[in-house]
């Protein structure tokens, strides 16, 4: 099984959108594939696949969890228990604990997947620290937009990746096109692509941007 983390130190730069649309690509080609919600205090992803709040999970004989299929994705995340519209108020020690308790082997019974994609809060510490921390962990793919505030976050993640020595797959341009699927480069001096070379990276381009 492959785990790959999608991760960003800026939020709402599209994370959970790609997860999801990561996780129904790799199931359209007949890969058995999960999603793990990493994002524990701010989970979109049951959103982002349009779950209508009526499944939850199982439990197995020796209590792992179940997770349940949503599209042909086994899905995890702890939002299936938080009140819905209700802040989540977790301490961050509380919430590393947590995360690494989904990430020890045996505690999610997963089928057996061909990918594991891990949504992942925005932050350098903490949760997005624990889950690189795991040997489970075989690559990060990052998410940018193409704006000064989002390169400069994208500079960051690349540094915390290197830091940690995880592999990254590649860097994707989240509205790094325009509606006539034209790179956009109007928000920042800086465009993704010299980046992604001086780091030896891909960059995949998703999600035009729409005026």
């Amino acid at each position: 099984m492959r785990v790959v983390l999608i991760s960003a130190l800026k939020g709402g730069v599209g994370k959970t959108t790609i997860t999801v649309g990561l996780a129904r690509a790799l199931a359209r080609k007949g890969l058995t594939t999960g999603i793990l919600d990493l994002d524990y205090r701010n989970s979109e992803v049951l959103i982002a696949l349009k779950s209508d709040g009526n499944i939850s999970p199982g439990r197995t004989r020796d209590d792992a969890i179940v997770p349940p299929v949503i599209d042909d994705i086994s899905v995890f995340s702890m939002a299936f228990f938080w009140p819905k519209n209700k802040a989540v108020t977790v301490s961050d020690s509380d919430a590393v604990e947590d995360v690494k308790q989904l990430m020890t082997p045996g505690v999610i019974a997963w089928p057996e997947l061909d990918w594991l994609v891990c949504d992942s809060p925005p932050t350098s510490a903490g949760v997005t620290v624990a889950a690189l921390a795991s040997p489970d962990i075989t690559g990060v793919l990052t998410i940018t937009q193409p704006s000064s505030l989002s390169i400069a976050a994208l500079l960051r993640t690349l540094d915390l990746f290197s830091e940690q020595q995880v592999p990254v797959y590649g860097i994707v341009s989240n509205q790094g096109l325009d509606d006539s699927w034209v790179r956009r480069y109007d928000l920042t001096d800086r465009d993704v692509e010299t980046i992604a070379q001086e780091h030896c990276l891909p960059v995949f381009q998703a999600i035009p941007h729409s005026n």
